[in-house]
């Protein structure tokens, strides 16, 4: 018998498959992971099906998994990630799987199936009970109580334990024949699971909640595709909730998409507190013992619920039902190596092998994502009103200008400490939202001018508190200068601000008050997510500073005040996406503000307060930003009204790059179609990172992909990006 089969080790090809000899009788299903030679070695291959013959066919090897680890939908969801986003067929594939399961599948192949973690179990026999019951059969106290325990049922070593008994004594009983011992399996839990939620009985439903349910419900069972719009605090969560439990009730399996880590938790709690013990998590956090586990109850079915981030789309649900994406507009669901994969589209084929269901839930949705519901190809489902008492939030935007025009230097305006002194004074919570992580951006020499920079990007170190410069783009880090490097000056400034900053001017306003900060910095040790969100929710953290995390979905009802310290950061980068950005953050980190009954307030301050995404989220109005947006991404061709390419390479030569990129442009410049643009080259926005040079030229066309056949292997390739920085 002959079977196909995708080596997983050094494979770049999008088909990368190869033919091998299986013995008849004995031939491993589709999906089998297994051990197979490869040339001068032994590499895991996933079998995906019969194989053609092919020359000089070795044999398989062994499996390295005792039941198949992939479905037939994941298997057809691999070959179209690998068609669609020109990436090989063993990453797609490698996607799909725990990392545990894969860790040595490099050049020598997988050595052991790493993962299990095992505990004796033990479990009371005939003899057991007959000594008991009073036979002659000696017995200690310590194995009369462990017998006693047994009696009423089997139990691991850690149950014993539990109880008051004494595994050793259980052992003695095994080896005596008066108990039974096996393995049993031990589940590593995630942190995730110790968060309860106490909003999570089902709540009373809004007259626009009841029938967006009726209509999702109608089409579970088959392959349909909706975009929830619905304004912060509309409810959202409890409609992925309703049509959960119906697709739950149908036998179907059940996957909830996150864009952020820090976001598990509270969304984890909602669905735990409905569905108990069917709901796994699956996200990068966890420990390779836990996300093993994790993957294992989904494959034995133990788990039809799968709540994570953007790689549990992946899980191995045998009858995947419904998908969900919460907050679809999040960058973070553009993945950023092999597979370059949007997770919608990901998702939306998915649903098509499958005949699932899919909601792309946001209350600022992609204006591609919005332009394809009213075009028809989605189903638009509103959400206009906030839930319950909730309304949304009384927002102000102060322009910065006047306010250095009335000699207010600080990083706060007037009003913004005002109001932050006010909420203080009511015992209420507070939010302050700054894209920029550290304490300082550019580290200046105010003698001779020179900046500190990294050495390895070319780009500005930040300031890190306590005296640490950390270059963003790498991560290499320094000592903080105490002389200039180039004058020996000791006038040494920090300029600009950083998320630590904004937390050491917030404690000068309001004294001994908790603050508590969320950014990449703060959330780097294990668990510490799971921490922090426990301090915003229970109250405990009066203040919170912090990156865009803080914009993502959380549902906290003690804020009344949220502030953004500086809405231009990103609006005004050299990108297609920028202002959609903005817009999107600076919604989503207001809506946070007045979802409990007391109602809410928010502050924008900006240099520019007539920009039309700064004026569309101060009046939380999605209609008229993406009006403006859309005319704007038509007159330059973008997505929606054409497709993107990024293409970038890099080498430790800046005249390598250069060159390799000119003669790309030189190569496709005459493949484009109509209405085809080869754009550059150019050198890209992060032009320089970790001693490597990068240039980059950009696709723009109804479907340019065609032109990827020209493109070497030296070259990424990112079809539809998120954005042009890259």
């Amino acid at each position: 018998m002959i079977v196909e089969v995708a080596v997983l080790a050094g494979v770049r090809s999008p088909r990368g498959t190869f033919s091998y000899l299986a013995p008849d009788g004995d031939v491993p299903p589709a999906g089998s992971l297994v051990r197979v030679p490869f040339g001068p070695r032994a590499a895991l291959g996933v079998v995906l099906g019969n194989g053609e013959p092919s020359p000089a066919m070795k044999s398989i090897g062994h499996l390295v998994h005792p039941t198949p680890v992939l479905y037939s939908h994941q298997i057809l969801l691999a070959r179209w990630l690998a068609a669609e986003y020109r990436c090989a067929l063993a990453d797609a594939l490698r996607a799909m799987l725990p990392p545990a399961l894969v860790a040595a599948a490099g050049t020598r192949g997988l050595r052991t199936p790493r993962g299990e973690r095992s505990q004796a179990q033990f479990a009371i026999t005939p003899e057991g009970r007959a000594a008991l019951d009073g036979s002659a059969i000696r017995l200690g106290a310590k194995q009369r109580q462990a017998l006693v325990l047994l009696a009423a049922g089997a139990r691991t070593e850690s149950e014993l334990r539990e109880v008051g008994g004494d595994p050793s004594a259980a052992a003695r009983l095994a080896r005596r024949g008066l108990a039974l011992a096996s393995r049993s399996l031990v589940r590593r839990v995630p942190l995730e699971f110790g968060v309860d939620d106490a909003a999570a009985p089902p709540e009373v439903l809004s007259q626009a909640q009841r029938p967006a349910i009726d209509a999702i419900t109608a089409a579970l069972g088959r392959h349909e595709d909706f975009l929830l719009h619905g304004v912060t605090a509309s409810g959202k969560t409890e409609v992925y909730l309703r049509v959960a439990a119906e697709a739950l009730a149908q036998g179907l399996g059940v996957i909830v998409l996150v864009p952020e880590i820090a976001l598990a938790p509270q969304t984890l709690g909602r669905f735990v507190s409905r569905f108990g013990e069917r709901v796994a998590i699956l996200h990068s956090a966890l420990s390779a013992g836990e996300r093993y586990d994790e993957w294992r109850r989904v494959l034995d079915g133990a788990a039809d619920v799968v709540v994570g981030s953007r790689s549990a789309l992946f899980a191995p649900l045998s009858r995947p039902g419904l998908i969900v994406l919460d907050e679809e507009h999040e960058s973070t669901y553009k993945q950023e190596s092999d597979p370059r994969y949007d997770t919608l589209a990901a998702a939306r084929e998915l649903a098509r092998l499958a005949g699932a269901v899919v909601i792309a839930g946001s209350a600022t949705p992609r204006v591609a994502t919005f332009f394809q519901a009213k075009q028809g190809r989605m189903h638009l489902v509103e959400l206009p009103e906030r839930v319950g008492e909730r309304v949304v939030p009384t927002v102000e935007v102060v322009d910065l200008r006047a306010e250095l025009r009335a000699g207010n230097r600080s990083i706060f305006s007037r009003r913004l400490r005002t109001l932050l002194a006010e909420t203080m004074k009511r015992g209420e919570q507070a939010m302050l939202f700054l894209n920029r992580r550290g304490y300082a951006t550019v580290v200046l020499c105010r003698s001779c001018g020179f900046v500190v920079q990294c050495p390895r990007c070319d780009v500005p170190f930040a300031w890190h508190s306590p005296g640490k410069l950390l270059c963003h783009r790498c991560g290499l880090s320094g000592a903080e200068p105490q002389t200039c490097p180039r004058c020996g000056s000791a006038q040494i400034r920090y300029l600009g601000s950083g998320t630590q900053r904004v937390e050491d001017e917030v404690r000068k306003l309001v004294g001994d008050v908790p603050i508590v900060r969320l950014d990449r910095d703060a959330v780097r040790r294990a668990g510490s997510h799971v921490r922090l969100f426990e301090e915003m929710r229970s109250g405990r953290a009066r203040v919170i500073v912090g990156t865009q995390m803080i914009a993502k979905g959380f549902d906290l009802p003690g804020v009344t005040l949220v502030g953004v310290v500086s809405a231009d950061t990103m609006l005004h980068l050299p990108d297609f996406a920028a202002a959609e950005r903005t817009f999107a953050l600076l919604t989503q980190v207001l809506g946070r503000s007045g979802r409990g009954a007391g109602g809410g307030r928010g502050v924008i301050q900006t240099y520019v307060p007539e920009h039309y995404a700064i004026r569309a989220a101060a009046r939380q109005d999605y209609a008229f930003f993406a009006g403006a947006e859309l005319a704007e991404r038509k007159r330059f061709g973008y997505p929606p009204y054409g497709r993107l390419v990024l293409l970038q390479t890099s080498a430790k030569r800046e005249e390598t790059v250069r060159r390799r990129a000119t003669e790309l442009v030189a190569k496709l410049g005459p493949r484009a179609g109509e209405g085809e643009e080869v754009l550059g080259p150019a050198p890209a926005f992060a032009a320089k990172v970790a001693d490597s040079y990068r240039w980059q030229v950009v696709l723009r066309g109804p479907d340019p992909t065609h032109l990827l056949d020209a493109v070497g292997d030296e070259w990424t390739i990112d079809v539809d990006p998120a954005s042009l920085l890259g």
